[in-house]
């Protein structure tokens, strides 16, 4: 019998456990995405330094006081696509999400639909324009 071989890309998500646990799996099974989940932001910085990711989901509540300066850093480190969450966020902080770069931003009500399909965009354009798409930092 022959074996069967799945590749899983690489991302991560930086929320809440309880959050990640209702999203992770339809991701993995949708996209074969092997997601590593952080609760702070400083362990998820540290996880692209070591290895990196396709796409990176990420919570904007779990940046806390650094805020929009904890996201740009991240997504320098990252170098990849960024969905992120964001409930209650002022309109500078917008301005500085498109500013940024962000693949997506979600409300408080999405679909895991809708989720899915901006990662599958976000791998895609990942895998076309790659390291030549570089964030600006704030200042």
């Amino acid at each position: 019998m022959q074996g069967k071989y799945v590749h899983l890309r690489y991302g991560i998500i930086l929320a809440r456990q309880e959050q990640a646990d209702i999203i992770r799996q339809p991701l993995v099974e949708l996209e074969q995405l092997r997601l590593d989940v952080f609760e702070y932001a400083n362990d998820a910085v540290q996880a692209v330094r070591k290895r990196q990711p396709k796409v990176v989901i990420a919570d904007y509540e779990r940046f806390g006081a650094a805020g929009i300066h904890g996201l740009a850093e991240l997504m320098a480190e990252a170098d990849a696509p960024v969905i992120l969450f964001a409930r209650d966020c002022s309109d500078w902080e917008k301005e500085q999400f498109v500013e940024l770069g962000v693949q997506r931003v979600f409300g408080a009500k999405f679909k895991l639909s809708e989720l899915a399909a901006e990662v599958d965009r976000a791998i895609k354009r990942r895998r076309r324009i790659g390291s030549s798409d570089r964030l600006p930092v704030i200042v």
